[in-house]
């Protein structure tokens, strides 16, 4: 796993939505925002089970995340890693608590284990503004 900067954290940490890439069956990519949550060294989000993403890291593991603000400074972390997927256990629920004190929509939605995957992005190579 590679290591971030402090900016890069606090950036990471700081941003709500991140724009998450796997890779079909057949070798194409899908692109998809999602919103996610930076702990760890690690990217989260949760997603259904029967959305393409899903079914995309079912069947390969292999992920890339954009988490970027363009402005006058643009500011971008983007990251090439492997997917994990969470459906139950101590992770599950310690990393769905930090979404729902961080992301007002899972206060308001809260997930159970078994209602949907959270997929853990653990980070092997990353590029950075910063």
């Amino acid at each position: 796993m590679i290591r971030f900067t402090k900016k890069e954290e606090a950036f990471l940490g700081g941003q709500d939505v991140a724009r998450i890439a796997t890779v079909s069956p057949r070798g194409w990519p899908q692109v998809t925002p999602v919103v996610h949550l930076y702990h760890d060294g690690r990217i989260y989000f949760i997603t259904d089970y029967g959305t393409r993403k899903y079914k995309n890291i079912v069947k390969n593991k292999k992920v890339g995340a954009a988490i970027d603000v363009y402005s006058r400074q643009p500011s971008s972390v983007i990251v090439q890693g492997t997917a994990e997927i969470l459906e139950r256990g101590e992770e599950f629920a310690r990393i769905e608590k930090l979404f729902e004190e961080r992301h007002r929509y899972y206060k308001a939605n809260p997930v159970k284990e078994g209602d949907a995957p959270m997929i853990k992005i653990t980070p092997v190579k990353k590029f950075s503004s910063f």
